[in-house]
């Protein structure tokens, strides 16, 4: 249960509004098991975010990518041309909304000011919004890249704050990701998990306030 006043909602983009699985149509080109690819290049990009962050080496989320594809080209022991890689890196420039998406935002933007808090580049975020008609139901685009630093750092949540000048329990946050959930929840945020495949959640602490399956459940759930 959500409890006390909401003003403003920020969503977490890859995995929470869009679908990152949309990728594997991509990867078919050079994998024969495209979802294990797609699979592998996910986790090694969520790796090198935080491997970069430990580091202090920062590199945005498109170049992250890019590293990440070209281990799990490796990893798989594939030939891919530089067309492919062009193509399976333009896939997420073209994100693929989950189904429900595009009908709960206006309901929860009638109510709430919305934001999306992502580790994508500027670029990422702005095109994929704008490719998937999404980009007008939130106030705020807010990228990782302002500070230099990826999730589930403190000082990434602390830009939602800023940006959106609510205080921080006067904001929700939304993610589908387990870590992202974890993060935000240690920072200070009320926090829903949307998970859709009833994945446990990982033990480090915090829990969510809310678990959904999708933006219906939380639409309904915040009436």
């Amino acid at each position: 249960m959500v409890r006390g006043k909401i003003r403003g909602i920020a969503f977490d983009m890859y995995g929470t509004i869009v679908d990152v699985g949309s990728v594997a149509e991509v990867c078919k080109e050079v994998a024969p098991d495209a979802v294990a690819f797609n699979r592998q290049w996910r986790a090694k990009q969520l790796e090198y975010t935080f491997l970069r962050s430990l580091m202090g080496k920062y590199q945005d989320f498109w170049r992250v990518s890019e590293q990440a594809l070209e281990f799990t080209i490796q990893r798989f022991g594939l030939q891919a041309s530089a067309v492919q890689r062009r193509r399976l890196m333009e896939a997420w420039l073209h994100p693929r909304p989950y189904p429900e998406v595009t009908t709960a935002l206006p309901r929860l933007k009638e109510r709430y000011a919305l934001a999306v808090l992502s580790n994508g580049s500027p670029r990422m975020l702005r095109t994929g919004l704008e490719r998937t008609r999404l980009l007008e139901h939130f106030r705020w685009v807010i990228s990782v890249d302002a500070i230099r630093l990826y999730k589930p750092s403190p000082r990434v949540y602390q830009l939602a704050v800023i940006k959106m000048k609510f205080r921080k329990e006067e904001i929700l946050f939304v993610s589908s990701n387990s870590f992202d959930v974890v993060g935000a929840k240690s920072f200070g945020f009320k926090v829903c998990w949307i998970n859709r495949t009833g994945a446990p959640l990982d033990p480090l602490g915090p829990k969510p306030d809310l678990v959904v399956r999708t933006f219906d459940e939380l639409s309904m759930a915040l009436e």
